[in-house]
């Protein structure tokens, strides 16, 4: 009699986790962000520097990766990683992150009244953003968030809704990720009372899924490339309006200005590719 070996029994969670690999890899990146989160702000009552350089680390960057070990095994943590390091990419990319995006953002300042008289660049203030970026870059979102919103969720909601859709549904669950933040006096012009922080939330979320496209463009255009995505994340999150425009606030005015641009993108972005947004069927 011949015997056949079965396969090993996953554990429940594992099983679960790869029964369900999209919504696990939200609700692991959620909870364990907004928890530590809501703790620091309402329990230890910490400020925003340094605590919460954590929150991507422990939400969508842990997130990806346990549930690409639950799904695909150790060859899928090791794609995974490739990806996050893939660099060799047509130079075009990286100046479309690097100068494309950051160029679109400044422009977005000029409609503000005394903006364009105000221009006048500061080379002085040119070293203290280079060690905002580095920062940023580090432990300011990027390197935490991309690996888990666009390698991991990104190829996967295209799969399932296709790209417009698909960035539509990422675009509003990564701005309300961010939502606990507004929690803080200061954060993204958040007030200190709730009729004060709507409007500025509201206008934060129109504006992560309105660039979610253009990000959604870049990754389908890099064949998933993760320095890419950081690279352009950062330059959403360190403004260059300091070195350019020094005595111009960035106030919500501008925010609302970003969102019209971006919106404006994303639609151009959507009709230019006929809704595929450089999306070439599952990876």
């Amino acid at each position: 009699m011949v015997q056949t070996l079965s396969p090993p029994r996953r554990r429940p969670l594992v099983s679960l986790i790869a029964a369900r690999p999209l919504l696990s890899f939200f609700v692991l990146s959620f909870i364990p962000s907004f928890a530590y989160e809501l703790v620091c702000i309402f329990v230890l009552r910490l400020p925003l520097v340094p605590w919460m350089f954590a929150a991507p680390f422990i939400g969508p960057f842990a997130a990806a990766f346990a549930v690409t070990a639950a799904t695909e095994g150790r060859a899928g943590v090791r794609g995974l990683l490739r990806d996050l390091v893939r660099w060799r990419v047509a130079p075009r990319w990286y100046a479309a992150a690097a100068l494309g995006l950051p160029a679109l953002l400044m422009l977005c300042v000029l409609p503000l009244p005394g903006a364009a008289a105000a221009f006048q660049p500061d080379p002085g203030a040119l070293g203290g953003w280079a060690f905002a970026f580095v920062l940023v870059l580090v432990v300011g979102g990027p390197l935490g968030e991309e690996p888990g919103w666009r390698n991991f969720a990104t190829p996967r909601l295209q799969e399932r809704f296709g790209p417009v859709l698909g960035t539509l549904v990422l675009g509003l669950l990564w701005g309300l990720w961010h939502l606990p933040l507004f929690l803080i006096e200061g954060y993204n012009h958040a007030g200190s009372d709730l009729a004060s922080t709507v409007v500025p939330y509201l206008v934060f979320l129109g504006f992560t899924v309105a660039i979610a496209y253009l990000f959604t463009w870049l990754y389908n255009r890099s064949d998933g490339s993760g320095p890419i995505a950081i690279i352009a994340h950062t330059f959403c999150n360190v403004s260059l309006l300091p070195v350019l425009f020094p005595g111009v606030e960035n106030d919500l005015r501008y925010e609302g200005v970003q969102l019209a641009a971006f919106t404006i993108l994303a639609v151009v972005l959507v009709a230019a590719t006929r809704g595929r947004l450089g999306w070439r069927g599952p990876r």
